[in-house]
């Protein structure tokens, strides 16, 4: 349970974002934390935050403030966080299913286990049997039968042979060339979103030692929470790290002429280029 020390200090930093006149989608827009947990932020409700990302969220949102005694603050997440994340087991709590009633004999669940397949069975039969006899004329001659196996290999055949169209569309089109790649090495925990081509957004949380690469056709736009924990290589070139443990890269741009636009917020200052 949130104890009322702990919400005085979140409303505590809402009023100062409020003296600062800086507005929580200024924040966001910077930052790319959704509202709603900056909302969730500013009233201690962490439980409405992913627990992966709560520290790296409240940080991010300390980091805008400049608050005086940032660690008075850090605590009072951490007291909050643990009772959020780890509550004492006050009860135990009995489920009781309620004994149904399967209704008519004939129609219960037991029953008709057994009777669908059954009867599902017997319409098979019935129909491959309706369509596999042979009519038979006065004179005894044999009508061919239902010409049911002769569509099937015609239909086989359609879809073993392209079209025109298609096998024009296989020989100009080819494989799309990647014109964007990201290799990036964690060196520290990391979180970090990018998004490619404007269009497909992926996240990641990397341990240290961890990789992954990202491509895309034409850009990549991310963001990262720990700048100092990710070694970067850029379409083929070593980058190296881009910033200090701890800094927020809160924009970075790559296309293939390589990174054409970053910035980064220190921890000790408002902006560091």
């Amino acid at each position: 349970m949130e104890t009322t020390d702990n919400l005085n200090i979140f409303e505590e930093l809402k009023a100062h974002r409020e003296a600062k006149k800086i507005t929580l989608q200024e924040i966001s827009a910077e930052s790319r934390i959704q509202i709603m947990y900056l909302e969730a932020i500013e009233a201690g409700a962490f439980e409405k935050i992913p627990e992966v990302y709560d520290k790296l969220f409240f940080q991010s949102y300390l980091s805008y403030l400049q608050v005086e005694d940032e660690q008075k603050y850090l605590d009072a997440f951490r007291a909050l966080r643990k009772q959020t994340f780890s509550p004492t087991p006050t009860t135990t709590m009995r489920r009781l299913i309620p004994k149904q009633d399967d209704g008519h004999p004939v129609f219960n669940k037991k029953n008709m286990i057994i009777v669908l397949p059954l009867l599902f069975i017997i319409a098979l039969i019935v129909f491959f049997a309706i369509n596999s006899q042979l009519v038979e004329t006065p004179e005894k001659e044999k009508v061919a039968e239902l010409p049911i196996r002769q569509i099937a290999r015609e239909i086989e055949a359609r879809q073993k042979t392209p079209s025109a169209a298609e096998a024009v569309s296989e020989v100009t089109e080819g494989p799309k060339e990647i014109l964007v790649r990201l290799e990036l090495s964690a060196v520290d925990s990391t979180w970090m979103r990018f998004i490619k081509d404007h269009r497909d957004t992926v996240e990641y949380l990397l341990s240290r030692g961890h990789t992954v690469t990202i491509e895309a056709d034409s850009v990549i736009t991310g963001i990262v929470g720990n700048a100092g924990g990710l070694r970067w290589r850029v379409n083929g070139k070593d980058e190296g790290i881009l910033g200090k443990k701890g800094d927020v890269l809160t924009s970075i741009t790559v296309s293939s002429a390589g990174i054409v636009k970053k910035k980064i917020k220190s921890r000790q200052t408002t902006e560091a280029r």
